[in-house]
């Protein structure tokens, strides 16, 4: 009787455990992988940045295993946060599978589509504002050329649109009217849009100036033209001028041209500067019936009856004028003539204290004169630091040389008489100091001497 009993308990035992089991296995779900991704689309032939995020209730789950197949394949874990980014690269159209595992969770799984993209390559990715070039443009996806894309092409002056052909290009004459970004886009059904750029460059400006900025009527004068870009001298630039006077030249590697320049009548002469890939330069010239002389002497004071050399320089306006013929009257005479920086040398000699004026003619040109002084010889003066000194001691005697007030350099000073005879010179600030020992009777004697001066006298007692 025990015997059975016990059986039953061990019956009742075990059925109870297996229906324990049961409810247990009944009541426990496994919570539910998901998956956040971003982007849900890519381009076939392109490597994409994928983000994946791993979730479960609401709650980010980490250390999630993510595998991709299918048009392309990959894999990776997420982390801490349940993130995970991957280059995923589809080599082809078609759809990529997504699975994400985790133990303790069912599986989640997601789809990304890869579609092919669209390249577009252009065969000058720069180009210059205001210059026609012609641009290829090819259209390809997955290394093979893509025919009937749609292209916009729009930019600074630019719009246009046209189809590829069976080789996938477009040939476009592009002209920018300015400096920028000229975009292309590209589409054609079953394709993700495509786009590139090309860079449009704004042309260097010239700039021309001239020699002279005035001329005279009927008058021909050569002028020297420049042309440079952005400080830079430019060669092989045309220069053409316009309104009252006519003629061209071409700049040499220095970006200058002469140009003998002869307006027949009084306005405004255009020099205008151009080159094939710069923006054009202008300068203006003003042609007047009549200029006046302007005539400088340097120096402005000779001294009479003694040689020098002066420059005489002639402008009209702002300019320097050559083969200016300049007459010499009055106190001396002379002449020369200007040369291209408008000026000339004459060794003026006058024959006495005067004015001496200097005349400048030129035809086309109303005369100009300056005056040059010829003054008198300046005389000397002397002094000594004592005028008294003791027969055969010797003393040091300083000479000051002065004329008007100012020190005199380069000046001799000899002192005589008395048993001395010596010589000094004076020094920058006019000063000489000599040792004199006097002997004897008499006076002694002190001359300063300089060219150019009357001399002077002074006389010291012992």
């Amino acid at each position: 009787m025990k015997v059975f009993i016990l059986i039953a308990l061990i019956a009742g035992l075990s059925a109870g455990a297996f229906a324990d089991n049961v409810i247990t296995t009944m009541f426990s779900v496994q919570p539910q992988l998901d998956i956040m991704l971003t982007p849900e689309n890519i381009g076939a032939g392109k490597v994409t940045s994928v983000r994946f995020i791993t979730y479960s209730n609401g709650a980010l789950v980490n250390n999630t295993n993510i595998t991709l197949n299918g048009a392309a394949s990959g894999r990776g874990v997420t982390d801490a946060d349940g993130m995970l980014v991957l280059p995923v690269n589809a080599t082809s159209n078609g759809s990529i599978h997504v699975t994400a595992e985790k133990p303790g969770y069912k599986n989640g799984t997601s789809e990304i589509m890869s579609i092919a993209w669209l390249d577009i390559s252009a065969s000058s990715v720069s180009i210059t504002s205001g210059i026609n070039t012609f641009v290829t443009f090819s259209v390809t996806s997955l290394g093979k050329p893509i025919s009937e894309a749609e292209l916009n092409i729009s930019g600074p002056g630019i719009s246009f649109e046209g189809i590829t052909d069976k080789k996938g290009q477009l040939v476009v004459q592009l002209n920018p009217s300015d400096a920028g970004k000229v975009m292309v886009t590209g589409k054609r059904s079953g394709f993700v849009d495509g786009s590139a750029s090309v860079t449009s460059t704004g042309q260097q400006k010239l700039s021309i100036s001239a020699g002279q900025s005035v001329l005279t009527v009927n008058v021909p004068v050569y002028v020297t033209y420049t042309v440079t870009a952005d400080g830079s001298a430019v060669s092989d630039a045309v220069v053409n001028l316009s309104g009252p006077a006519a003629g061209s030249g071409i700049t040499n590697p220095e970006g200058k041209t002469v140009i003998l320049t002869n307006p027949y009548a009084t306005g405004t002469i255009t020099a205008s500067a151009g080159k094939m890939g710069f923006a054009d330069g202008s300068t203006t010239i003003t042609s007047v019936s009549t200029q006046s002389l302007n005539v400088v002497a340097s120096p402005s004071a000779i001294t009479a009856k003694y040689p020098e050399y002066v420059m005489f320089t002639v402008t009209s306006g702002n300019n320097f004028i050559s083969e200016v013929l300049v007459t010499l009257t009055g106190a001396a005479s002379g002449n020369g003539v200007t040369n291209q920086n408008g000026q000339t040398i004459i060794l003026v000699n006058s024959t006495g204290v005067g004015t001496i004026t200097a005349s400048a003619s030129k035809t086309g040109f109303t005369t100009g004169s300056t005056t040059v002084t010829a003054t008198g010889l300046q005389t000397l003066s002397v002094t000594a630091s004592q005028t008294n000194i003791t027969n055969g001691v010797p003393a040091y005697v300083t000479f000051t040389v002065t004329s008007g007030g100012t020190a005199v350099s380069g000046a001799a000073v000899s002192v005589s008489g008395g048993g001395i005879s010596i010589d000094g010179m004076t020094n920058s600030i006019g000063q000489v100091t000599l040792q004199l020992t006097a002997s004897g009777t008499g006076t002694i004697n002190v001359v300063s001497r300089k060219a150019g001066y009357n001399d002077g006298q002074m006389t010291i007692s012992h």
